[in-house]
C-alpha cells in the first residue's frame, strides 16, 4: 500500500505528492545549496537564496507532477529561476575566492600541494567555460542530478545531454592534462584523470554552514505553518 505522502502517478492533481516539509528539506537542501553556490560563490547569498527556493517550492507544491519528472528536477527548476532573478537584481561579481581550502587531514605536504594546484587549475578551466556549460556542470556535480533529470531541465533528450556532458568532460580533462604536463610537479605519481575528477568533485562539494542549515530549517518551519493550514 502506498504511503499517503509518497509520490505516485496515481495521486490526484490536487493531492500533495511530496513528503512532509521536514523530510523534503532534509533530503534536498544539500543539492540546492551546492547548485546555488556553484554559481554565486558566496555562502550567505547561496543560503539566503536556498531559503527562498524552499519557501516558494512549498507554497507551490501542488504544481509538482510526478509524471513530468523527479522532485529534484522540479525543485532545481525553481532554484534556477530564482537564480536568474537574483542575477537580474544584483548582478554580483563572480569569484571563486569563497571556495574553502582543501582539507589537509592525513595529507603529506606534496599531496596537499597537488590538491591545491589541481583545484586551482580546475577552477580556471571552469571559469573559462560558456555560461551554458557551467550550468550543465553545476546541475551534474553540484546538484548531483542524473543525465535524465538534467535533460528535462534543459529541454534536450537524455542521449543528447549525456553526449554533451561526455564531450565537455573529455575536453576539460584534456585541457587539464596538457596544463599539468606544462607545469609538472615533483614526484607526481597520480595520473591526470583521477586528479582531474577528484579536483572537479572537490570544487563542487561545498557544504552549507552547519548553523545556516538549522536556522533556515527552523525559519522555514515557522513560515510554512500558515501556508500548510
Amino acid at each position: 500500500m502506498m504511503p499517503p505522502n509518497s509520490p505516485s502517478d496515481g495521486l490526484p492533481h490536487d493531492q500533495e505528492a511530496l513528503p512532509p516539509f521536514e523530510l523534503f528539506y532534509d533530503r534536498y537542501h544539500m543539492q540546492v545549496y551546492r547548485y546555488l553556490h556553484a554559481h554565486l560563490k558566496h555562502e550567505q547569498d547561496a543560503a539566503d537564496l536556498m531559503q527562498h527556493v524552499f519557501f516558494q517550492a512549498w507554497k507551490q507544491r501542488q504544481t509538482y507532477e510526478p509524471g513530468r519528472g523527479t522532485v529534484a528536477t522540479w525543485l532545481l527548476s525553481i532554484a534556477h529561476h530564482r537564480l536568474v532573478d537574483f542575477y537580474r537584481l544584483s548582478r554580483p561579481s563572480i569569484s571563486w575566492e569563497s571556495i574553502p581550502e582543501v582539507a589537509a587531514t592525513d595529507q603529506n605536504p606534496e599531496a596537499k600541494v597537488l590538491s591545491e594546484e589541481s583545484i586551482a587549475l580546475v577552477r580556471r578551466l571552469l571559469e573559462a567555460l560558456p555560461q551554458a556549460e557551467q550550468e550543465l556542470l553545476a546541475l551534474r556535480f553540484a546538484a548531483q542530478l542524473s543525465s535524465a533529470e538534467i535533460a528535462v531541465l534543459i529541454g534536450k533528450s537524455e542521449a543528447a545531454t549525456k553526449k554533451h556532458l561526455t564531450r565537455l568532460l573529455r575536453r576539460l580533462q584534456e585541457q587539464y592534462r596538457r596544463q599539468e604536463l606544462e607545469t609538472p610537479l615533483p614526484d607526481l605519481l597520480e595520473p591526470a584523470l583521477p586528479a582531474f575528477v577528484a579536483a572537479l568533485l572537490q570544487v563542487y562539494a561545498v557544504p552549507p554552514p552547519t548553523s545556516c542549515v538549522h536556522d533556515i530549517r527552523q525559519s522555514l518551519l515557522a513560515l510554512i505553518h500558515p501556508v500548510s493550514s
